[in-house]
């Protein structure tokens, strides 16, 4: 009684085990991908400082003719980080 007790639990165990199907991995992100994603982010986080420091300038500013070359300076920006994405 006790070796097929033992077998059936033996069959038990191995068919569970076989039932299990492992959980298929994602695919590693392929390191061009990465690095092209590290460089988006660089590029954006360059985009806000400058343009937090242009608008920093613009608030600052005395004259109208010194506003207007910020906000020139703020065109040029935007239209420069548009024509790189």
């Amino acid at each position: 009684l006790s070796r097929s007790l033992e077998e059936l639990a033996v069959t038990f165990i191995s068919e569970t085990i076989e039932s299990i199907k492992p959980t298929p991995l994602k695919p590693a992100v392929p390191l061009n991908i990465r690095q092209e994603m590290f460089q988006k982010q660089q590029k954006l986080e360059q985009y806000i400082t400058i343009s937090k420091e242009l608008i920093a300038g613009l608030s600052q500013a005395q004259s109208k003719e010194e506003k207007e070359r910020i906000m020139c300076d703020v065109r040029e920006w935007s239209r420069y980080v548009k024509f790189e994405h």
